[in-house]
């Protein structure tokens, strides 16, 4: 296999979650012979030691890079970031939080290559709290009735062809960010397909992205969407 690949990490105070992330990245790319990658880690303004445990692992393999925002900037920004910096024929992205399970990530990068894009979904969705899966269930469904898809995840860690994402408009910092990308490169008759992916606890931190500043920004991206599709 020829393609190469930039895989972006975003990492929010996950000091003890980063390490094991990159591990199962690492043993997937070799396991599936892509030996052309780049995996750049954006520390997201962390106040544990994410930073050092990033900049230990670059020091150890060159082919890791670390960025940092001074404070937390959002998802959105930090994939927004990392596509700038990605140079490699697909860029895509895994959370740093080592949730993932490896089996989903070697079965993301199988897809590489074959088509163009990769849009992962939840597997396992009885892993998560009754709320949190009717709340993912809900997003899914008012995305696909507003813009007449069919799709099974809006929020996956997703990979593309990084030249088709010219093409399209990334604005937002909210939790939509994904399917501010998604829905443009499904209009345009992309090809892509979705993959099942299986997430675990969490063992070190949590996530906060259920709050009433995320809930009005994904309503002003369904707004901004409305108005170019």
């Amino acid at each position: 296999m020829n393609n190469s690949v930039s895989i972006i990490i975003p990492a929010l105070n996950e000091a003890g979650n980063i390490e094991k992330t990159i591990q199962n990245v690492l043993l997937a790319l070799e396991n599936q012979e892509l030996s052309d990658y780049e995996i750049i880690i954006i520390n997201d303004g962390s106040t544990d030691e994410t930073e050092k445990v990033a900049a230990e692992l670059s020091l150890n393999n060159r082919c890791i890079k670390v960025m940092s925002n001074p404070k937390p900037k959002g998802l959105g920004y930090n994939i927004r970031t990392g596509i700038r910096a990605a140079v490699k024929d697909y860029v895509g992205w895994f959370p740093g939080d080592n949730q993932i399970i490896l089996e989903s990530i070697q079965k993301i990068f199988e897809q590489i290559g074959k088509t163009d894009v990769i849009i992962p979904y939840v597997a396992n969705p009885q892993q998560r709290t009754f709320f949190r899966s009717m709340l993912s269930r809900s997003y899914t469904m008012t995305f696909n009735a507003l813009f007449g898809l069919h799709l099974k995840y809006f929020n996956g860690p997703c990979f593309f062809k990084r030249d088709i994402l010219k093409t399209v408009s990334m604005t937002t910092d909210s939790p939509a960010y994904m399917a501010e990308i998604l829905i443009q490169l499904v209009k345009k008759k992309i090809s892509y397909v979705e993959v099942p992916f299986c997430n675990q606890e969490r063992v070190y931190g949590k996530s906060n992205v259920i709050n009433w500043k995320n809930v009005f920004l994904i309503g002003k991206t369904i707004i901004n969407l409305a108005r170019i599709i």
